[in-house]
């Protein structure tokens, strides 16, 4: 008799056994392989959405919903990032965009106009291709030579730009002048600019120098003051210069510059000018590891950071019937708004 139940029991369980195999199978095949095979979501970093666009129009409505003044025939825009007025063959690029687009403003400019309501718009002020801020267009000549005037009015310093440093500078603030002038080196053809503190009156008159005057300021150092937030005024853009500036003369490159930020070294406890003409400088600079953190960007992924310099405002002096200045600020595009946050710099929380 006890045998007979040692069977059944054994029985009992081996039944048992199968239906648990049979229901774990069946909430596999039922369940748990949707779950696995179901992707998971991501979130995409916001250097990666940089040009989210899929067509010109969409990218124009973009552009055209960005505005920042429309009044009287001057339209002022907040330019995107990464986009260049024409297409033009570039050479030696080295910066990177995720999933980049082609489309330029030119292209876009007929899609901007009827958005407006303007028959035709004209280009006449922008930002360079890898920079972001006040950009202005007009659809009338007399518009745009008051725009000239107001420009020449105001001399040097009608443009204030926000740039985010990857350093802050052992000097927070001041008003230089200087020259930049393109050196040679008899082992290298192409010759590279650099900034002088002096030079003489003739180098002047012969254009050999070109006249750098430059106020900066620091408005904001980052969370464990890896970084800088620096509002510099220029009187020039040529050769880069607002990164030349920064990386030779503040020893504090610009985040995202491929361009200068080699040109200087950390020797022991102290930074260090490099000769421009080395093959080190082609290289994009090495990025404090800390930072890269904070900016959820691993060292592979160095390259999709965007140069972080942005045209914040622009004056134009008396445009207003001839007497009132007109001030033209753009708000930081996204992900540069977003690496401020990161950053945790406290000025834009006052700003805002």
């Amino acid at each position: 008799m006890k045998n007979v139940i040692f069977k059944f029991g054994v029985f009992t369980r081996m039944c048992t056994s199968t239906i648990n195999t049979l229901h774990t199978k069946l909430l596999k095949r039922n369940y748990m392989e949707s779950v696995v095979h179901e992707k998971p979501k991501t979130n995409i970093h916001p250097y990666k959405q940089i040009h989210p666009w899929k067509s010109l129009q969409e990218f124009a409505d973009y552009v055209a919903t960005n505005v920042i003044y429309n009044e009287n025939g001057l339209v002022a825009l907040n330019k995107p990032y990464g986009i260049s007025h024409r297409k033009t063959e570039v050479k030696n690029v080295r910066h990177f965009i995720p999933n980049a687009v082609d489309y330029t403003l030119e292209d876009a400019l007929p899609y901007i106009a009827n958005r407006l309501n303007y028959s035709k718009l004209t280009l006449i002020r922008k930002p360079e291709k890898y920079m972001t801020g006040v950009m202005l267009l007009t659809d009338s000549t007399h518009v745009q030579n008051n725009v000239e005037l107001a420009l020449r009015r105001g001399n040097n310093f009608t443009k204030t730009y926000w740039v985010t440093t990857i350093r802050v500078p052992n000097v927070l603030r001041g008003k230089e002048r200087l020259a930049m002038k393109l050196q040679s080196n008899p082992n290298y053809k192409l010759k590279k600019p650099i900034i002088v503190t002096s030079w003489s009156k003739n180098d002047e008159k012969r254009n050999a120098v070109k006249i750098l005057n430059i106020e900066f300021n620091v408005l904001s150092n980052s969370t464990l003051n890896l970084c800088s937030l620096i509002e510099i005024k220029s009187s020039t853009i040529q050769w880069h210069a607002i990164r030349l500036f920064a990386s030779t003369y503040l020893y504090s490159p610009i985040l995202g510059d491929n361009l200068y930020a080699s040109r200087i070294q950390k020797l022991g406890n102290a930074y260090i000018n490099i000769d421009p003409h080395l093959e080190y400088t082609e290289l994009p600079p090495k990025l404090n590891r800390s930072i890269l953190q904070v900016l959820n960007v691993k060292p592979s992924d160095q390259l999709i950071i965007p140069c972080h310099i942005h045209l914040r405002s622009m004056v134009l002096p008396s445009f207003l019937d001839g007497k009132q200045d007109l001030m033209l600020k753009a708000p930081l595009i996204p992900p540069f708004n977003w690496t401020c946050k990161q950053l945790e710099f406290k000025y834009l929380i006052q700003d805002t």
